[in-house]
Protein backbone atom coordinates (compact mmCIF):
# COMPACT_ATOMS: atom_id res chain seq x y z
CA UNK A 1 0.00 0.00 0.00
CA UNK A 2 1.54 2.80 -0.87
CA UNK A 3 0.98 6.36 1.00
CA UNK A 4 0.61 10.19 -0.83
CA UNK A 5 3.85 12.71 0.47
CA UNK A 6 1.11 14.77 1.39
CA UNK A 7 -2.03 14.62 3.10
CA UNK A 8 -5.41 15.31 0.99
CA UNK A 9 -6.49 18.57 3.34
CA UNK A 10 -3.35 20.43 1.71
CA UNK A 11 -4.78 19.13 -1.82
CA UNK A 12 -8.47 20.79 -1.37
CA UNK A 13 -6.49 24.09 0.47
CA UNK A 14 -3.83 23.85 -3.14
CA UNK A 15 -7.21 23.68 -5.37
CA UNK A 16 -8.98 26.33 -3.21
CA UNK A 17 -5.98 29.18 -3.55
CA UNK A 18 -5.97 28.26 -7.85
CA UNK A 19 -10.00 28.84 -8.05
CA UNK A 20 -9.87 31.97 -6.46
CA UNK A 21 -6.90 33.16 -8.51
CA UNK A 22 -8.68 31.74 -11.90
CA UNK A 23 -12.20 33.65 -10.17
CA UNK A 24 -9.64 37.06 -9.81
CA UNK A 25 -8.36 36.80 -13.26
CA UNK A 26 -11.93 35.89 -14.76
CA UNK A 27 -12.81 39.20 -12.84
CA UNK A 28 -9.80 40.95 -14.63
CA UNK A 29 -10.73 40.12 -17.88
CA UNK A 30 -14.20 40.96 -17.57
CA UNK A 31 -13.58 44.12 -16.34
CA UNK A 32 -11.61 44.90 -19.10
CA UNK A 33 -14.12 44.02 -21.51
CA UNK A 34 -16.54 46.19 -20.30
CA UNK A 35 -18.87 43.54 -18.66
CA UNK A 36 -21.23 44.71 -16.43
CA UNK A 37 -22.62 42.87 -12.86
CA UNK A 38 -26.05 42.86 -14.72
CA UNK A 39 -24.42 41.14 -17.27
CA UNK A 40 -22.46 38.46 -15.27
CA UNK A 41 -25.85 38.22 -13.77
CA UNK A 42 -27.35 36.96 -16.54
CA UNK A 43 -24.53 34.82 -17.57
CA UNK A 44 -24.02 35.34 -20.76
CA UNK A 45 -20.80 34.48 -21.12
CA UNK A 46 -18.83 32.13 -23.54
CA UNK A 47 -17.25 29.91 -21.11
CA UNK A 48 -18.25 28.70 -17.68
CA UNK A 49 -17.50 30.74 -14.13
CA UNK A 50 -16.90 30.14 -10.55
CA UNK A 51 -19.31 31.70 -8.54
CA UNK A 52 -16.87 31.78 -5.24
CA UNK A 53 -19.96 33.06 -2.80
CA UNK A 54 -21.73 29.39 -3.81
CA UNK A 55 -18.18 27.53 -3.86
CA UNK A 56 -19.16 25.66 -7.48
CA UNK A 57 -18.41 25.49 -11.02
CA UNK A 58 -21.24 27.74 -12.96
CA UNK A 59 -21.68 26.37 -16.54
CA UNK A 60 -22.48 28.53 -19.57
CA UNK A 61 -26.10 29.31 -19.55
CA UNK A 62 -27.97 29.31 -22.94
CA UNK A 63 -28.52 32.60 -24.45
CA UNK A 64 -31.94 33.05 -26.47
CA UNK A 65 -32.13 36.19 -28.42
CA UNK A 66 -36.09 36.84 -27.50
CA UNK A 67 -38.14 36.93 -30.10
CA UNK A 68 -39.63 39.78 -31.51
CA UNK A 69 -43.77 40.30 -31.63
CA UNK A 70 -45.10 42.87 -33.61
CA UNK A 71 -47.96 44.63 -31.85
CA UNK A 72 -51.33 43.56 -32.45
CA UNK A 73 -53.90 46.08 -33.80
CA UNK A 74 -57.31 45.51 -32.83
CA UNK A 75 -59.34 45.62 -35.76
CA UNK A 76 -62.28 47.74 -35.05
CA UNK A 77 -65.74 47.07 -36.79
CA UNK A 78 -66.91 49.65 -39.66
CA UNK A 79 -68.65 52.01 -39.07
CA UNK A 80 -72.57 51.00 -39.79
CA UNK A 81 -73.97 53.93 -41.82
CA UNK A 82 -77.17 54.72 -41.33
CA UNK A 83 -79.52 53.64 -43.81
CA UNK A 84 -81.95 56.15 -45.55
CA UNK A 85 -85.35 56.42 -44.99
CA UNK A 86 -86.95 54.81 -48.10
CA UNK A 87 -88.35 57.36 -50.27
CA UNK A 88 -91.37 55.11 -51.61
CA UNK A 89 -92.45 54.96 -47.24
CA UNK A 90 -95.81 56.53 -46.87
CA UNK A 91 -96.11 60.20 -46.24
CA UNK A 92 -99.45 60.40 -45.28
CA UNK A 93 -98.96 59.41 -41.80
CA UNK A 94 -100.91 55.57 -41.67
CA UNK A 95 -100.35 53.44 -38.81
CA UNK A 96 -101.47 50.23 -41.14
CA UNK A 97 -99.49 47.25 -40.51
CA UNK A 98 -96.98 46.03 -43.22
CA UNK A 99 -97.55 43.18 -45.60
CA UNK A 100 -95.21 41.92 -48.32
CA UNK A 101 -96.89 40.23 -51.29
CA UNK A 102 -94.25 37.92 -53.57
CA UNK A 103 -95.65 36.73 -56.67
CA UNK A 104 -93.68 33.57 -57.98
CA UNK A 105 -94.44 33.61 -61.44
CA UNK A 106 -93.81 36.99 -62.02
CA UNK A 107 -90.51 36.96 -59.69
CA UNK A 108 -92.18 40.39 -58.14
CA UNK A 109 -92.21 41.61 -54.26
CA UNK A 110 -94.59 44.56 -53.37
CA UNK A 111 -94.73 46.24 -50.13
CA UNK A 112 -98.02 46.70 -49.34
CA UNK A 113 -99.01 49.23 -46.31
CA UNK A 114 -103.22 48.72 -45.72
CA UNK A 115 -104.40 48.16 -49.01
CA UNK A 116 -102.17 50.70 -50.38
CA UNK A 117 -99.46 49.37 -52.46
CA UNK A 118 -95.98 51.51 -51.28
CA UNK A 119 -93.57 49.90 -54.35
CA UNK A 120 -92.44 47.22 -56.39
CA UNK A 121 -89.22 45.16 -56.98
CA UNK A 122 -88.22 42.44 -58.87
CA UNK A 123 -86.72 39.33 -56.47
CA UNK A 124 -84.91 35.93 -57.44
CA UNK A 125 -86.45 32.66 -55.61
CA UNK A 126 -85.82 29.30 -55.55
CA UNK A 127 -84.59 27.11 -58.83
CA UNK A 128 -85.82 23.79 -59.57
CA UNK A 129 -85.14 20.97 -56.96
CA UNK A 130 -84.78 23.99 -54.44
CA UNK A 131 -88.04 25.85 -55.03
CA UNK A 132 -89.80 28.56 -52.37
CA UNK A 133 -92.44 27.05 -50.19
CA UNK A 134 -95.48 29.31 -50.82
CA UNK A 135 -97.55 30.44 -48.11
CA UNK A 136 -98.00 32.79 -45.09
CA UNK A 137 -95.07 33.57 -43.31
CA UNK A 138 -94.05 35.87 -40.41
CA UNK A 139 -90.40 37.35 -39.83
CA UNK A 140 -88.70 35.67 -37.32
CA UNK A 141 -85.45 37.56 -37.05
CA UNK A 142 -83.36 40.20 -38.13
CA UNK A 143 -79.67 40.15 -39.30
CA UNK A 144 -77.85 42.99 -41.16
CA UNK A 145 -74.60 41.22 -41.61
CA UNK A 146 -75.81 37.42 -42.07
CA UNK A 147 -73.95 33.79 -43.48
CA UNK A 148 -75.16 31.22 -44.34
CA UNK A 149 -74.53 27.95 -42.04
CA UNK A 150 -75.57 25.98 -44.66
CA UNK A 151 -73.83 26.98 -47.80
CA UNK A 152 -70.12 27.38 -46.43
CA UNK A 153 -71.49 30.92 -44.83
CA UNK A 154 -72.21 32.63 -47.75
CA UNK A 155 -72.89 36.31 -47.41
CA UNK A 156 -76.80 37.03 -46.81
CA UNK A 157 -76.92 40.85 -46.19
CA UNK A 158 -79.93 42.23 -45.26
CA UNK A 159 -81.49 39.01 -43.99
CA UNK A 160 -85.12 39.11 -42.62
CA UNK A 161 -85.90 34.94 -41.94
CA UNK A 162 -88.99 33.30 -42.60
CA UNK A 163 -88.58 30.19 -41.28
CA UNK A 164 -86.26 28.38 -39.31
CA UNK A 165 -85.12 25.74 -41.44
CA UNK A 166 -83.30 28.14 -43.91
CA UNK A 167 -85.61 30.52 -45.85
CA UNK A 168 -85.39 34.38 -46.08
CA UNK A 169 -85.73 37.82 -47.54
CA UNK A 170 -81.77 39.13 -48.28
CA UNK A 171 -79.83 40.80 -50.41
CA UNK A 172 -77.84 39.65 -53.08
CA UNK A 173 -75.33 40.18 -56.16
CA UNK A 174 -76.98 37.99 -58.50
CA UNK A 175 -80.78 38.87 -58.75
CA UNK A 176 -82.00 37.54 -62.27
CA UNK A 177 -85.55 37.90 -63.42
CA UNK A 178 -85.29 34.08 -62.91
CA UNK A 179 -85.64 31.40 -59.99
CA UNK A 180 -82.00 31.14 -58.86
CA UNK A 181 -81.95 30.67 -55.45
CA UNK A 182 -81.43 27.63 -52.89
CA UNK A 183 -84.81 28.49 -51.93
CA UNK A 184 -84.31 31.74 -49.93
CA UNK A 185 -86.02 35.28 -52.03
CA UNK A 186 -83.20 37.15 -53.32
CA UNK A 187 -83.33 41.10 -53.05
CA UNK A 188 -81.32 43.61 -54.98
CA UNK A 189 -78.87 44.96 -52.36
CA UNK A 190 -80.11 48.55 -52.29
CA UNK A 191 -83.76 47.78 -52.15
CA UNK A 192 -83.18 45.03 -49.57
CA UNK A 193 -81.99 47.65 -47.34
CA UNK A 194 -84.73 50.10 -47.32
CA UNK A 195 -86.80 47.10 -47.02
CA UNK A 196 -85.00 46.12 -43.58
CA UNK A 197 -85.23 49.28 -41.85
CA UNK A 198 -89.23 49.79 -43.32
CA UNK A 199 -90.63 46.10 -41.89
CA UNK A 200 -90.62 45.13 -38.06
CA UNK A 201 -90.53 41.87 -36.46
CA UNK A 202 -93.97 39.58 -36.85
CA UNK A 203 -94.56 41.66 -40.42
CA UNK A 204 -96.17 39.07 -42.96
CA UNK A 205 -94.80 37.98 -45.41
CA UNK A 206 -97.45 35.99 -48.06
CA UNK A 207 -95.51 33.87 -50.90
CA UNK A 208 -98.36 33.71 -53.35
CA UNK A 209 -98.63 30.87 -56.48
CA UNK A 210 -100.38 33.59 -58.27
CA UNK A 211 -99.67 36.19 -60.38
CA UNK A 212 -101.36 39.22 -58.98
CA UNK A 213 -102.50 38.85 -54.72
CA UNK A 214 -104.16 42.01 -53.65
CA UNK A 215 -105.32 42.19 -50.32
CA UNK A 216 -109.25 43.86 -50.11
CA UNK A 217 -111.44 44.84 -47.53
CA UNK A 218 -113.95 42.77 -45.91
CA UNK A 219 -116.74 42.68 -42.97
CA UNK A 220 -118.23 40.23 -41.64
CA UNK A 221 -119.69 39.55 -38.32
CA UNK A 222 -117.49 36.36 -37.32
CA UNK A 223 -114.59 38.88 -37.48
CA UNK A 224 -113.33 40.37 -34.25
CA UNK A 225 -113.88 43.68 -33.14
CA UNK A 226 -111.97 45.96 -29.98
CA UNK A 227 -113.64 45.36 -26.77
CA UNK A 228 -112.01 47.39 -23.82
CA UNK A 229 -111.27 45.26 -20.50
CA UNK A 230 -114.31 45.21 -18.44
CA UNK A 231 -113.90 47.68 -15.05
CA UNK A 232 -113.01 46.13 -11.89
CA UNK A 233 -115.91 45.82 -9.39
CA UNK A 234 -115.95 47.00 -6.05
CA UNK A 235 -115.01 44.10 -4.49
CA UNK A 236 -111.94 43.88 -6.28
CA UNK A 237 -111.26 47.47 -5.36
CA UNK A 238 -111.74 46.72 -1.64
CA UNK A 239 -109.66 43.85 -2.12
CA UNK A 240 -106.37 45.52 -3.61
CA UNK A 241 -106.62 48.27 -0.91
CA UNK A 242 -106.38 46.52 1.75
CA UNK A 243 -103.84 44.46 0.09
CA UNK A 244 -102.04 47.94 -0.47
CA UNK A 245 -102.85 48.79 3.37
CA UNK A 246 -101.26 45.50 4.83
CA UNK A 247 -97.87 46.02 2.97
CA UNK A 248 -98.61 43.79 0.03
CA UNK A 249 -97.37 44.77 -3.50
CA UNK A 250 -100.51 44.20 -5.98
CA UNK A 251 -98.91 43.53 -9.86
CA UNK A 252 -101.10 45.23 -12.43
CA UNK A 253 -101.22 42.73 -15.46
CA UNK A 254 -100.05 44.87 -18.46
CA UNK A 255 -101.95 44.00 -21.34
CA UNK A 256 -99.72 43.23 -24.34
CA UNK A 257 -99.45 45.39 -27.52
CA UNK A 258 -98.25 42.73 -29.76
CA UNK A 259 -100.44 41.49 -32.60
CA UNK A 260 -102.26 38.34 -31.86
CA UNK A 261 -101.88 35.81 -34.16
CA UNK A 262 -105.05 33.45 -34.96
CA UNK A 263 -105.16 30.16 -36.69
CA UNK A 264 -108.37 27.67 -37.33
CA UNK A 265 -107.78 24.36 -39.31
CA UNK A 266 -109.22 20.68 -39.06
CA UNK A 267 -108.34 18.45 -36.15
CA UNK A 268 -105.77 16.14 -36.49
CA UNK A 269 -105.85 12.29 -35.36
CA UNK A 270 -104.34 13.06 -31.73
CA UNK A 271 -106.44 15.58 -30.91
CA UNK A 272 -109.92 14.14 -31.93
CA UNK A 273 -108.02 11.27 -29.53
CA UNK A 274 -107.51 13.61 -26.96
CA UNK A 275 -111.15 14.21 -26.72
CA UNK A 276 -111.94 10.33 -27.07
CA UNK A 277 -109.70 9.89 -24.06
CA UNK A 278 -111.01 12.62 -22.16
CA UNK A 279 -115.05 11.25 -22.39
CA UNK A 280 -113.96 7.85 -22.16
CA UNK A 281 -112.73 8.71 -18.68
CA UNK A 282 -115.64 10.62 -17.70
CA UNK A 283 -117.70 7.40 -18.45
CA UNK A 284 -115.51 5.46 -16.14
CA UNK A 285 -114.25 3.40 -18.76
CA UNK A 286 -110.71 3.89 -17.50
CA UNK A 287 -108.89 5.05 -20.98
CA UNK A 288 -105.80 6.07 -19.16
CA UNK A 289 -103.72 10.15 -19.68
CA UNK A 290 -104.92 12.12 -22.19
CA UNK A 291 -101.89 12.17 -24.18
CA UNK A 292 -103.41 11.86 -27.90
CA UNK A 293 -101.58 8.35 -28.27
CA UNK A 294 -103.40 5.41 -29.43
CA UNK A 295 -102.02 2.89 -26.16
CA UNK A 296 -103.26 -0.18 -25.23
CA UNK A 297 -105.20 1.31 -22.50
CA UNK A 298 -106.74 3.64 -24.50
CA UNK A 299 -107.60 0.35 -26.83
CA UNK A 300 -109.04 -1.40 -24.04
CA UNK A 301 -111.71 0.93 -23.20
CA UNK A 302 -112.74 1.27 -26.49
CA UNK A 303 -113.22 -1.86 -26.88
CA UNK A 304 -115.36 -2.34 -23.59
CA UNK A 305 -117.17 1.11 -24.50
CA UNK A 306 -118.01 -0.78 -28.20
CA UNK A 307 -118.91 -3.77 -26.27
CA UNK A 308 -121.42 -1.97 -23.57
CA UNK A 309 -123.35 0.14 -26.68
CA UNK A 310 -123.87 -2.68 -29.16
CA UNK A 311 -121.06 -2.15 -31.52
CA UNK A 312 -118.52 -3.80 -33.19
CA UNK A 313 -115.61 -4.12 -31.01
CA UNK A 314 -112.67 -3.64 -32.75
CA UNK A 315 -110.54 -1.23 -30.26
CA UNK A 316 -110.74 1.59 -33.28
CA UNK A 317 -111.90 5.35 -33.67
CA UNK A 318 -114.15 6.16 -36.50
CA UNK A 319 -116.53 8.93 -37.30
CA UNK A 320 -119.42 6.94 -35.70
CA UNK A 321 -117.66 5.78 -33.05
CA UNK A 322 -116.72 9.59 -31.81
CA UNK A 323 -120.51 10.99 -32.38
CA UNK A 324 -121.68 7.97 -30.40
CA UNK A 325 -119.27 8.86 -27.42
CA UNK A 326 -120.45 12.46 -27.60
CA UNK A 327 -123.99 11.06 -27.81
CA UNK A 328 -123.55 9.11 -23.96
CA UNK A 329 -121.31 11.58 -22.53
CA UNK A 330 -124.12 14.21 -23.36
CA UNK A 331 -121.16 16.46 -24.51
CA UNK A 332 -123.03 17.83 -27.66
CA UNK A 333 -121.62 17.76 -31.30
CA UNK A 334 -118.24 16.91 -31.63
CA UNK A 335 -115.77 19.36 -32.80
CA UNK A 336 -114.01 18.85 -36.27
CA UNK A 337 -111.91 22.09 -36.09
CA UNK A 338 -109.40 23.70 -33.89
CA UNK A 339 -108.72 27.14 -32.66
CA UNK A 340 -104.94 28.04 -32.11
CA UNK A 341 -103.55 31.67 -30.19
CA UNK A 342 -100.24 32.82 -29.89
CA UNK A 343 -98.97 36.41 -29.24
CA UNK A 344 -95.16 37.63 -29.23
CA UNK A 345 -94.18 34.11 -31.04
CA UNK A 346 -95.36 31.70 -28.20
CA UNK A 347 -98.71 30.15 -27.78
CA UNK A 348 -101.65 31.41 -25.70
CA UNK A 349 -103.77 29.09 -25.29
CA UNK A 350 -106.44 26.49 -27.79
CA UNK A 351 -109.64 25.28 -27.87
CA UNK A 352 -111.29 23.01 -30.57
CA UNK A 353 -114.44 24.54 -32.77
CA UNK A 354 -117.13 23.71 -35.65
CA UNK A 355 -116.80 23.66 -38.92
CA UNK A 356 -119.49 23.67 -40.90
CA UNK A 357 -120.05 22.21 -44.03
CA UNK A 358 -118.55 18.33 -43.66
CA UNK A 359 -115.51 17.71 -45.84
CA UNK A 360 -115.88 21.12 -48.51
CA UNK A 361 -112.71 22.59 -48.71
CA UNK A 362 -112.05 25.68 -46.61
CA UNK A 363 -109.71 27.15 -48.86
CA UNK A 364 -106.64 28.99 -47.54
CA UNK A 365 -106.93 32.62 -45.52
CA UNK A 366 -105.38 35.29 -44.42
CA UNK A 367 -107.49 38.05 -42.21
CA UNK A 368 -105.45 41.36 -40.96
CA UNK A 369 -106.73 43.88 -38.35
CA UNK A 370 -105.61 47.79 -39.49
CA UNK A 371 -104.98 50.18 -37.11
CA UNK A 372 -107.43 51.49 -34.85
CA UNK A 373 -107.00 53.25 -31.47
CA UNK A 374 -107.24 52.14 -28.06
CA UNK A 375 -110.77 53.75 -27.40
CA UNK A 376 -112.28 52.29 -30.71
CA UNK A 377 -114.95 49.88 -30.74
CA UNK A 378 -114.33 48.86 -34.58
CA UNK A 379 -111.93 47.57 -36.33
CA UNK A 380 -111.02 47.76 -40.14
CA UNK A 381 -110.30 43.86 -41.62
CA UNK A 382 -108.08 43.56 -45.15
CA UNK A 383 -108.20 39.77 -46.53
CA UNK A 384 -106.32 37.96 -49.13
CA UNK A 385 -106.92 34.69 -50.56
CA UNK A 386 -104.19 31.83 -51.71
CA UNK A 387 -104.90 29.64 -54.33
CA UNK A 388 -103.00 26.09 -53.08
CA UNK A 389 -100.26 25.14 -55.36
CA UNK A 390 -97.79 22.58 -55.57
CA UNK A 391 -93.80 23.73 -56.92
CA UNK A 392 -91.32 21.21 -57.44
CA UNK A 393 -90.00 19.89 -54.69
CA UNK A 394 -87.09 21.19 -52.44
CA UNK A 395 -85.18 17.69 -53.13
CA UNK A 396 -86.56 16.72 -56.11
CA UNK A 397 -83.10 17.12 -57.50
CA UNK A 398 -82.27 13.92 -56.02
CA UNK A 399 -85.31 11.47 -56.45
CA UNK A 400 -86.83 10.65 -59.40
CA UNK A 401 -90.63 11.44 -59.20
CA UNK A 402 -92.16 13.67 -61.61
CA UNK A 403 -92.68 16.90 -60.88
CA UNK A 404 -96.32 17.68 -59.02
CA UNK A 405 -99.10 19.18 -61.44
CA UNK A 406 -101.04 22.22 -59.75
CA UNK A 407 -103.58 21.71 -57.74
CA UNK A 408 -106.29 23.46 -60.12
CA UNK A 409 -105.53 21.36 -62.71
CA UNK A 410 -105.88 18.40 -59.98
CA UNK A 411 -109.31 19.48 -59.43
CA UNK A 412 -110.69 19.93 -62.72
CA UNK A 413 -110.14 16.58 -63.60
CA UNK A 414 -111.33 14.86 -60.81
CA UNK A 415 -114.19 16.69 -60.22
CA UNK A 416 -113.54 18.02 -56.50
CA UNK A 417 -115.22 20.19 -54.78
CA UNK A 418 -113.84 23.82 -55.10
CA UNK A 419 -112.53 25.90 -52.22
CA UNK A 420 -114.40 28.26 -50.07
CA UNK A 421 -114.23 31.92 -50.88
CA UNK A 422 -113.08 34.32 -47.62
CA UNK A 423 -116.91 34.89 -47.30
CA UNK A 424 -117.77 31.38 -47.32
CA UNK A 425 -114.89 30.22 -45.02
CA UNK A 426 -115.98 32.90 -42.36
CA UNK A 427 -119.27 31.63 -42.42
CA UNK A 428 -118.70 28.17 -41.48
CA UNK A 429 -116.60 28.55 -38.64
CA UNK A 430 -118.33 28.72 -35.12
CA UNK A 431 -115.82 30.74 -32.61
CA UNK A 432 -117.41 29.97 -28.73
CA UNK A 433 -118.47 33.20 -27.14
CA UNK A 434 -115.97 32.75 -24.30
CA UNK A 435 -112.63 32.39 -26.72
CA UNK A 436 -114.32 35.05 -28.62
CA UNK A 437 -114.79 37.60 -25.67
CA UNK A 438 -111.24 36.64 -24.47
CA UNK A 439 -110.00 37.41 -27.98
CA UNK A 440 -111.66 40.74 -28.46
CA UNK A 441 -109.79 42.01 -25.40
CA UNK A 442 -106.91 41.02 -26.35
CA UNK A 443 -107.19 42.12 -29.96
CA UNK A 444 -104.47 44.88 -31.31
CA UNK A 445 -103.28 46.29 -34.37
CA UNK A 446 -101.99 44.15 -36.68
CA UNK A 447 -103.64 40.73 -35.52
CA UNK A 448 -104.89 38.15 -38.26
CA UNK A 449 -106.89 35.55 -38.40
CA UNK A 450 -105.51 32.55 -40.88
CA UNK A 451 -108.21 29.65 -41.76
CA UNK A 452 -106.59 26.78 -43.61
CA UNK A 453 -107.93 23.08 -44.22
CA UNK A 454 -104.07 21.88 -44.09
CA UNK A 455 -103.52 21.66 -40.22
CA UNK A 456 -100.31 23.18 -38.63
CA UNK A 457 -96.99 22.85 -40.92
CA UNK A 458 -93.74 21.49 -39.96
CA UNK A 459 -92.45 24.89 -39.85
CA UNK A 460 -94.40 26.29 -37.02
CA UNK A 461 -92.34 25.36 -34.22
CA UNK A 462 -93.87 25.17 -30.36
CA UNK A 463 -91.82 28.38 -29.76
CA UNK A 464 -90.61 30.90 -31.84
CA UNK A 465 -92.93 31.25 -34.97
CA UNK A 466 -96.40 32.41 -35.65
CA UNK A 467 -98.22 29.99 -37.43
CA UNK A 468 -97.02 28.98 -40.54
CA UNK A 469 -99.06 28.55 -43.06
CA UNK A 470 -98.25 26.06 -46.41
CA UNK A 471 -99.68 25.63 -49.50
CA UNK A 472 -97.09 22.82 -51.07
Amino acid sequence: MSYLPFRTGSVKRIVGRLSVVSAGVGVLIFGLTGESSETRAQGYYGYGYYQPFYGYYQPRRRYTRPRYRRNRVRRSRPKRTPIPAPKWAANDGSKDPVQIVVSLPDQKLTVYQGDKALTTSRVSSGKPGYSTPSGVFSILQKNRHHRSNIYSGAPMPFMQRLTWSGIALHASNSVPRHPASHGCVRLPHAFAGQLFRFTEMGAHVVIANEKEVKPFEITHENLLQPRTPAPKDFDQIEEERVARANGVKVKEKKRSTEPVRILITRRTGKEQIKDVQRLLNELSFGAGDVDGYMGPDTAKSIRRFQKTYGLPADGLISDHLIEKIYEVAAAGKPMNGHLYVRQNFNPVFDMPVFIKGGDTPLGSHLFTAQHFYPTADHARWLAVTLKKGSPTNRYARYSRRKKKKVVDDVVLTANAPIAATAVEALDRVEIPKRARARLEKMLTPGSSLAITNDGISKETTPKGTDFVVLMQ
